[in-house]
């Protein structure tokens, strides 16, 4: 496996009806919801009729191997998008049942040319809707794929892949964006090569955070079962939402890509949803998102930024412009252009424009991709300046930050490969870092000298050092293995919380069915993990995966985060792990940053799980956000919570109390209430 191959791996690592109370929620939160228009009876009884028609077709269909299941999701994703719009009536209009029936339709005709061992769409040339099974919840999600003609990728030809983020729809869902796709003449390429174009769904309106995210590089590998994808020569770009998602990933990711084009959107918070007070807990997490805060990064990633001077989302790239400059790099404006010196950052205006990409801009951004696109992302790119927050986004080609000092506040590494040596001029809040032990002989860090190349036995491909008392030491083979497989419990890469983070992979709901110890607190809870399903399926497009206390198995445990509801009375797996996580739980007092009696108070949690270290157990929360933040501006979906809180079981909406375990998973002492 070549080291890009290896990246792309360590980031990648239906039907119930909606209740009204969310759907209520959820009009009430959005301001200028579009009206819904309410077929007859006779319409849904068509719709429905051949629903039960594709669903029957389906059942019928093999879904063994690989190349089998992705044959099945492109099916599947048709009656996905039917029965999601009749059960949470997605009708905007009268067309819109003529359109969700004729996609059903297209669908049915999928299955019969899959049951006759026939995938036409899959080696014509144009657009065509495919669909894939997500790994965080199980369900089948669209994306959309352009072949031009004149590219064979499955002959042999590895293929440039454009990344394309859509921007912000009200009436967005399955079927519009079938609609908008499916069955479009493939791509003119006059003057640009040829290139293979995903367009991702991101499970709606979330500017691809959280499970959004996971479906941008479930996508992407989708499309590399299919196609012989170049991994060095892979394109995103985005505009609106669609452009707040690429300075997120383009700027988080940076070494995944040849070129990054973000339009428009959001870079920060504060100001775009016009916060007027953060709680402190919450204050911490906007650095998980807030692309400001990563500008540092443009560094490491060719990134053009974009808005009309008529567009106020043009502030998005004036953001990163500033805050580039506030870093010493030199910003040098030429008419409508402006660009970094030492740096590969390019801010294009569009003169007179509002809101859209005009013709000239479009032809400034699309040879910046060419350019960029045919040298491919520099894998020996020598000098690396890397910043993050968390270590969620912890890796810059040949340096991965493996532990913090502390999350959320900025750690910061600067290094270089001088001949044969690794020089790391700065390496702030930063406990343990690994260096590929290709990229020279020896290293400096600070003052100290250590062999690379062959400093360690064994056959790991980074060399780890940790910073301890003031120095750095390298770490040996038993000392790195620790690292890797976490033997400490310490927070590290998709291990690092807040509570949200748990829904951006696998995960399984456990719902308690024995007694409780307080009624109270198992009825909250279980409110929670209805309102929970109910906003997943409405806004990640999912159906929840929950399972009873008492059916869940040992691969459950091997295989997915357990997002636990109840008390340790009602849920076995809750009472089976409870003396093993950093809080205390009996009949009369729960312990976690403070003593609250058990009676009417519930704790909430993200912590490793002691069944299995390598994922997360929750304790009775879902996403710490909910049908008033997916329906406002997508820059609320941050955490409300961080990785603790407790509930009073009569006041649902405000903690108690609420905080940060430190880096051991344990509530700090400071933060212990007397």
């Amino acid at each position: 496996m070549t080291r890009r191959a290896a990246l792309w791996v360590a980031v990648v690592s239906i039907t119930v009806t909606l209740a009204p109370a969310v759907a209520a929620r959820a009009q009430a939160a959005r301001k200028g919801t579009p009206e819904r228009y309410r077929p007859s009876d006779a319409e849904r009884a068509e719709l429905q009729q051949r629903l039960d028609a594709l669903g029957k077709a389906l059942s019928a269909l093999p879904r063994g191997r690989t190349r089998e299941l992705d044959a099945w999701a492109d099916v599947a994703v048709y009656h996905k998008a039917g029965t999601w719009a009749l059960r949470l009536g997605e009708f905007y209009n009268a067309k819109d049942v003529a359109a969700t029936v004729k996609v059903v339709e297209r669908g049915l005709e999928r299955a019969r040319q899959v049951a006759n061992g026939k995938a036409p769409w899959a080696d014509a040339r144009g657009s065509a809707i495919r669909g894939y099974l997500s790994k965080v919840d199980g369900s089948v999600q669209p994306y959309a794929v352009i072949v031009p003609e004149g590219l064979e990728p499955s002959a042999g030809q590895r293929a440039r892949l454009d990344v394309v983020l859509h921007g912000r729809g009200d009436t967005l869902n399955e079927v519009h964006f079938i609609q908008a796709h499916d069955g479009k003449p493939a791509l003119k390429t006059e003057g640009t090569e040829p290139a293979i174009t995903l367009h991702v769904y991101g499970r709606g309106n979330n500017a691809y955070r959280w499970a959004g995210e996971a479906d941008v590089f479930e996508a992407i590998e989708a499309v590399k079962r299919l196609y012989k994808v170049d991994d060095e020569r892979i394109v995103l770009q985005g505009f609106s939402m669609g452009g707040a998602g690429a300075w997120h990933l383009g700027l988080h990711h940076p070494s995944l890509w040849a070129s990054v084009e973000a339009g428009a959107g959001f870079s920060e918070t504060r100001q775009y949803a016009k916060l007027k007070e953060v709680a402190e807990v919450e204050e911490k997490t906007l650095h998980i998102y807030d692309a400001v805060d990563y500008a540092l990064n443009a560094f490491d990633v060719p990134i053009a930024g974009y808005g009309g001077d008529q567009d106020p989302q043009k502030q998005a790239s004036v953001n990163i412009e500033n805050a580039l400059k506030g870093l010493g790099f030199e910003m040098k404006t030429e008419g409508l252009v402006t660009r970094g010196a030492g740096i590969d950052f390019l801010r294009v205006v569009g003169a007179g424009v509002g809101h859209k990409v005009d013709p000239a801009s479009r032809k400034l951004l699309d040879a910046f991709h060419n350019e960029h696109a045919a040298k491919g992302v520099d894998q020996d790119k020598k000098h690396l300046r890397f910043v993050t927050y968390t270590l969620k986004y912890n890796r810059a080609e040949w340096l991965t930050v493996e532990r913090l000092g502390e999350h959320y506040r900025r750690a910061l590494v600067d290094a270089e490969i001088q001949g044969k040596k690794v020089v790391v001029r700065e390496a702030d809040n930063i406990v343990v870092l690994s260096v590929d032990r290709r990229a020279g002989e020896t290293i400096r860090i600070g003052e100290q000298e250590f062999p690379l190349e062959s400093a360690v036995k064994g056959l790991l491909p980074n060399v780890y050092f940790r910073h301890e008392v003031g120095e750095w030491r390298q770490l040996d083979y038993d000392q790195s293995r620790s690292i890797e497989e976490n033997a400490k419990r310490e927070k590290h890469h998709n291990l690092q919380g807040p509570i949200d983070d748990a829904f951006t992979r696998a995960f399984l709901c456990v719902r308690g069915t024995g007694t409780p110890w307080n009624p109270r607190v198992h009825g909250w809870a279980e409110a929670r993990l209805q309102r929970f399903g109910e906003e997943w399926r409405q806004w990640m497009r999912g159906e929840l995966p929950v399972k009873a206390d008492t059916e869940v198995t040992d691969e459950d445990i091997e295989t997915r985060s357990l997002i636990l509801f109840g008390d340790p009375g009602s849920n076995r797996v809750l009472a089976r792990i409870l003396k093993d996580l950093p809080l205390g739980w009996t009949r009369s007092e729960v312990q976690l940053g403070g003593t609250f009696r058990a009676e009417n108070h519930v704790p909430v949690l993200i912590a490793p799980n002691p069944l299995n270290a390598h994922h997360y157990v929750v304790l009775n929360s879902g996403h710490t956000f909910g049908a008033k933040e997916f329906a406002g501006t997508n820059a609320l979906l941050y955490p409300r919570l961080g990785d603790y809180a407790v509930f009073s079981a009569s006041l649902t909406e405000t903690p108690q109390i609420s905080g940060f375990f430190n880096e051991k998973w344990q509530v700090p002492k400071a933060r212990v209430a007397k």
